[in-house]
């Protein structure tokens, strides 16, 4: 339902559902008007009220924040002239605040219609309005966001989802199988099915979405779950592409730069467990991945690596790409499950799972993006060459992703337990909240906005998930948000509150409540610690203040807590996870 919800917003000339649209699409769905208003409303990308012909969305998550975003929002307030969640007089111009746009190595960011501009600065953010409103788009506006992020990996080492560079035409299937492509899945559809999951089992290959779960144990559930349905049991294989934490932008590197590697692993992912169709949901500000996976099942399907007789075997298989419209909490599997079936994006309550219970009550396999590019090495090299690779517990490699107050931010895939210090080295060494070089950050945000701090002398920490999880960090999704000395950690706690606050769903009060209750304690506290007159501050960085503040931070962190032990789903457990480990480490507070 999501898909024609956005066809009926993008198709009515001022970017929203109209009541005859609700009605018209309520009808074709066999729903209330109610239950497809209620759909409408949960989701931010998605409206109720006619809207300007143009919608700009200016990121504010932490990182586009420490760049400068929110003294943007004045700027394009003046030059568009249109309110902060609201429309110009004019009916031109909308303007609203959003959360990551995933352009984090370009920071600050913002979304207009369907274009993103990055880089950006008050002269240019007025001339992108001014040329919007003209018609025309400012030259290299929206360019390729890939552009915008540099590959800071490795030149040497293994690969595994990044090892094809990117094609003149990366969506083409068979200029991908020129390349090697296709390999793996050859090699998979050359075993038994459930040989292809005792490979992955064997190879200790953990999930890359940010908790790390043995991938081969979700594929032997999904592959033996029992079958209810009389007809037969009908499985799914999902790519999870709603890619939403801060500071992480690795899951559209792939998808922009080799979509047919994501496509060959849901392949190889379908045989390995008995589905006959797959569905990749991907958020729905990646314009450009969007555009570019489209195109790429096209070509598979072409090619004959999609559709039925896959190969030139008896293997079938069906792909379908559907979009999100806004919600990070449809990052969680079962709550993106909610979505694809039409549904607010509401978290589901465990057990059961989605192995035994998933899309539509059947057996379904949910992985990320990352996690399936990597299984066509895995099938192709064998469990054994993948346990070569990386630290013992969680072997592989990882895509990390480098942001923040850094000379040169961008992505790059290392093997698990290359150390932070390397990450940021790599990506130009760490910089002074003014830009200039610095010695080592003040702090490392470690996996986003559901992440951990750690100091900025913890250089030397393994970044793998048991590694990290010993030294009381998280690894998560591979984000790695470095603050420079002078730096505010309240400031930022305050991001991320805000950002847990906007994007929880509402369904239980412990979350709905709590969590706009630390924003509102968080902002209040970080007033005090950057107003420039605040007693003991440092030139109104407010480090000094900081370090008075960590009995509030404290007393949040157990608020946190208690929120975390009464919430339905993940949201709610992660805001404890950064106050915690701000308190403890009280180097970053002083």
């Amino acid at each position: 339902m999501l898909g024609s919800l956005g066809e009926a917003q993008s198709g009515s000339g001022n970017n929203w559902i109209s009541p005859a649209d609700v009605s018209r699409i309520a009808t074709r769905y066999g729903l209330s008007v109610a239950a497809v208003k209620g759909v409408v409303t949960y989701y931010s990308m998605l409206s109720l009220e006619p809207r300007g012909r143009h919608v700009i969305r200016l990121c504010e998550s932490p990182v586009c924040r420490m760049a400068g975003s929110l003294d943007l929002l004045d700027v394009v307030a003046e030059a568009s002239g249109a309110p902060v969640g609201g429309t110009d007089p004019t009916g031109e111009f909308t303007l609203e605040t959003c959360q990551c746009l995933g352009r984090c190595a370009g920071a600050p960011a913002m979304m207009v219609d369907d274009r993103i501009f990055t880089g950006l600065d008050a002269d240019r953010v007025g001339a992108i309005v001014e040329r919007t409103r003209r018609g025309g788009a400012e030259q290299n506006s929206e360019a390729s966001s890939s552009a915008m992020a540099a590959d800071i990996g490795p030149s040497a080492g293994p690969r595994l989802s990044l090892r094809y560079p990117k094609a003149a035409d990366p969506t083409d299937a068979r200029l991908y199988e020129r390349s090697g492509g296709w390999a793996g899945l050859r090699a998979a559809l050359a075993m038994a099915p459930d040989a292809a999951v005792e490979a992955l089992t064997k190879a200790k290959v953990r999930g890359r979405g940010g908790a790390g779960f043995p991938t081969g144990v979700k594929g032997r559930a999904a592959a033996g779950s029992a079958c209810s349905d009389e007809t037969g049991c009908e499985r799914f294989v999902i790519c999870n592409a709603d890619e939403g934490e801060p500071g992480t932008f690795k899951d559209r590197i792939i998808i922009e730069r080799t979509p047919q590697l994501l496509i060959e692993g849901m392949v190889v992912s379908a045989y390995a467990i008995g589905a006959r169709r797959g569905f990749i949901y991907l958020r729905g500000e990646y314009t450009e991945a969007i555009a570019t996976i489209r195109a790429a099942i096209r070509s598979a399907y072409d090619a004959g690596f999609l559709g039925a007789g896959i190969a030139g075997t008896d293997f079938s298989f069906d792909l379908e790409l559907r979009l999100g419209a806004g919600s990070y909490l449809c990052g969680e599997e079962l709550t993106l499950i909610e979505s694809l079936e039409g549904k607010r994006g509401y978290p589901r309550i465990k057990p059961p799972y989605p192995a035994d219970h998933g899309l539509w009550d059947k057996p379904t396999l949910v992985n990320n993006v990352e996690t399936l590019a990597s299984l066509p090495w895995v099938a192709e090299h064998g469990a054994d060459a993948y346990l070569s690779i990386g630290a013992a517990s969680s072997p592989g490699t990882k895509m990390f992703c480098v942001s923040g107050d850094v000379a040169r931010p961008g992505y790059g895939e290392w093997e698990t337990g290359v150390s932070l210090g390397e990450l940021i080295a790599a990506a130009g060494g760490a910089l002074d909240a003014s830009g200039d070089p610095a010695a080592k950050p003040l702090a490392v945000l470690l996996g986003g906005a559901a992440g951990t701090f750690v100091p900025g002398d913890a250089l030397d920490l393994r970044m793998d998930y048991d590694s990290l999880k010993a030294a009381g960090a998280t690894l998560g999704s591979g984000a790695v948000i470095v603050l420079g000395p002078g730096r505010s950690i309240i400031a930022t706690l305050s991001a991320i509150m805000d950002f847990f606050a906007h994007e929880s769903c509402g369904k239980c009060v412990p979350c709905r409540v709590g969590t706009a209750r630390l924003a509102s304690i968080a902002r209040s506290l970080a007033a005090k610690a950057l107003a420039p007159e605040a007693p003991g501050s440092v030139g109104g960085d407010g480090r000094r203040l900081d370090a008075s503040l960590r009995p509030a931070i404290e007393a949040m962190a157990l608020d946190a807590e208690r929120i975390a032990k009464a919430s339905l789903c993940p949201l709610g457990q992660s805001p404890v996870l950064a106050l915690r480990s701000a308190a403890r480490n009280p180097g970053i507070l002083c």
